[in-house]
């Protein structure tokens, strides 16, 4: 699934190819993509440039003239940056058509979604989303976590996979913090101390800045494979040798997901 390192990744990929540039016309091959009426959405689109391309959390914004058309990829979606008359691929279900090239919106898994809605109603929409702080964000403390934290006597693992106190963190990215952290997935979130937090904050700006230098772990619009699976600690390798203590690496699920971590040296708080 794309998360903050991947969607980024598209973002500011999609800026420099996109931005100031008009949507000329749309073609959706099925519905349940876009939220909008099929014809409202094309409408709202078609005629309209592109005049900045936004991310908030795992959420991809296109700022148009009049409109914001928002997109989550959830589980496999992507964008391909391709010649104007390039082949439909079976699993393309929306296609952007600029003046020269094209943008094909790909989805094997079907549970993408898009939906254009007014400027004025953006913040509303995320605020509906009830998404937490971006990793960037200076109000990212560890007194704000704590206080999130307080009253949840859960695995850390699940809270950083909740949208609502770090926006952006999926399974991949919070298997990577908490090893750096040297937390182990199973503790308990409320009994961290503030100088724990402090490095799971520390450790989130790491991870994801060291992502984006290999432009994650999904294909680009260019096709291309990001690189960053090349340098991943723990996921996916369960079986083998911690990298730092070589100990072997433990799969466990945890909060429903399979959990990569080193036993040694993520002891549990």
């Amino acid at each position: 699934m794309p998360e903050l390192a991947e969607v980024e990744t598209t973002r500011k990929d999609l800026s420099k190819i996109i931005e100031g540039k008009v949507i000329n016309r749309v073609s959706v091959y099925l519905d349940k993509i876009v939220y909008n009426k099929k014809e409202e959405f094309i409408k709202k689109i078609e005629g309209q440039t592109v005049n900045k391309v936004k991310r908030r959390g795992k959420w991809l914004i296109f700022e148009l003239d009049k409109n914001c058309l928002i997109i989550h990829f959830r589980m496999e979606g992507r964008f391909y940056y391709l010649p104007i008359d390039a082949k439909k691929d079976k699993h393309d279900y929306v296609i952007f058509y600029f003046d020269d090239f094209s943008l094909h919106y790909n989805d094997p898994r079907l549970f993408g979604k898009m939906e254009v809605i007014e400027k004025n109603e953006i913040d509303k929409f995320f605020l509906d989303k009830k998404l937490g702080l971006e990793y960037t964000d200076p109000k990212l403390t560890p007194i704000y976590l704590k206080e999130k934290f307080k009253t949840h006597h859960t695995d850390i693992k699940k809270m950083l996979l909740d949208q609502s106190f770090i926006t952006g963190i999926g399974n991949i990215y919070a298997d990577e913090i908490l090893f750096a952290s040297k937390i182990n997935p199973k503790s308990y979130a409320d009994k961290l101390t503030k100088p724990k937090l402090q490095e799971i904050i520390n450790n989130t700006k790491k991870v994801f800045e060291h992502s984006l230098k290999y432009k994650g772990t999904y294909p680009n619009i260019d096709g291309k494979r990001g690189t960053f699976e090349e340098h991943l600690m723990v996921h996916m390798r369960e079986g083998k040798k911690c990298y730092e203590c070589g100990t072997i690496i433990k799969k466990e699920k945890v909060g429903g997901r399979g959990t990569y971590y080193c036993p040694k040296c993520q002891r549990r708080v």
